[in-house]
């Protein structure tokens, strides 16, 4: 295998970048940003990008569907790169070793750019990268890396690179990309990543808004429905009559739901003890928080986590699965 070096000055204005693919890694943000790639060349008329596939062990990597992508090589064949951007996917934790974490922080030593698509933060952060640095995360797994540190995946990889290529070309060539993906705009970098409390309710001062705002700040010390209706300024009255109009339940019933969803993504992106996201979350009893998650989602904490690790298994280890099933 050839090893990846500094490129030839015939090729020095072309702007390259690497991939790490880590298992799990969404495919539907890789494919984005490669894509933009591809079209700033084509319309351009020459090669501005060249991109690079590469893996830990230079196998072909699991996508989160289950689709294996083949790569150029190892890290291993990788003396140097200019710019290389982790993609990762779910349990980004269980997904990146010593080898992979020496490579990068080797990487940067040495001057190269390191960045991340969706959870691929995560390895950034674990090398000791992240230092001084603001990060963007998927909106998901933002509340146990707030714990660390924190990138997004899908739509935010296509707006990753009509920024790149916005900076370096213009951005009449990154409009011209952004059309192609049949995208009206490029959207800034600090506009949020899903719908707000305010684009829900559809006005930014309505008491609905403050209330949705409130309930999501507070998880870990959940407020009263007195406070809640305190800093939105209306009465305790007032407040169970718009909740049970907008969202058809109590105040109280629906922020469990809002700290439930939040434990849930905690369960599923992170490997954090379930008793650290029960308090998290708002509960400070364990017991009381395994039955309110068997209630509304139908499967204890554990029992959450362990259906997607043996998901995990059968995806992208099978032949471990037949052996401990054996």
């Amino acid at each position: 295998m050839a090893t990846f070096a500094p490129p030839a000055s015939a090729e020095s204005e072309v702007v390259r970048y690497g991939f790490l693919l880590l298992p799990e890694f969404p495919i539907y943000a890789l494919i984005p940003a490669i894509e933009a790639l591809r079209i700033a060349n084509q319309n351009k008329g020459r090669r501005l990008y060249s991109w690079h596939l590469f893996s830990p062990d230079g196998r072909p990597v699991k996508a989160g569907n289950g689709m294996a992508i083949p790569v150029e090589g190892s890290i291993a064949d990788v003396a140097w790169f200019p710019t290389v951007f982790v993609c990762a996917g779910n349990h980004p934790t269980q997904n990146f070793t010593k080898r992979v974490l020496n490579w990068l922080r080797r990487l940067a030593r040495h001057g190269a750019v390191l960045g991340a698509i969706d959870t691929g933060v995560f390895a950034l952060a674990e090398a000791g990268l992240l230092e001084g640095y603001r990060v963007t995360l998927h909106w998901e797994a933002m509340a146990m890396f707030r714990d660390q540190i924190t990138c997004a995946g899908g739509a935010a990889a296509l707006d990753l690179m009509l920024h790149l290529i916005a900076r370096r070309h213009g951005p009449g060539l990154a409009q011209i990309v952004a059309n192609g993906f049949v995208s009206q705009r490029i959207r800034r970098d600090a506009e949020p990543q899903r719908m707000s409390a305010q684009h829900i309710s559809g006005d930014s001062r309505s008491p609905f808004t403050r209330i949705l705002h409130e309930m999501e700040e507070n998880l870990e010390a959940p407020l009263t429905a007195r406070q809640l209706a305190k800093r939105a300024g209306i009465s305790v009255r007032a407040l169970g009559r718009i909740l049970r109009d907008r969202v058809g339940e109590s105040p109280m019933r629906y922020y469990l739901k809002v700290r439930l969803q939040a434990a849930r993504n905690a369960l599923f992106y992170s490997d954090i003890p379930i008793q650290d996201i029960a308090a998290s979350c708002g509960f400070s009893c364990p017991e009381v928080f395994s039955r309110s998650f068997r209630a509304h989602f139908g499967l204890s904490p554990r029992d959450f986590r362990q259906q997607f690790t043996r998901e995990q298994l059968r995806r992208f280890r099978p032949e471990l699965d037949q052996q401990l099933v054996a």
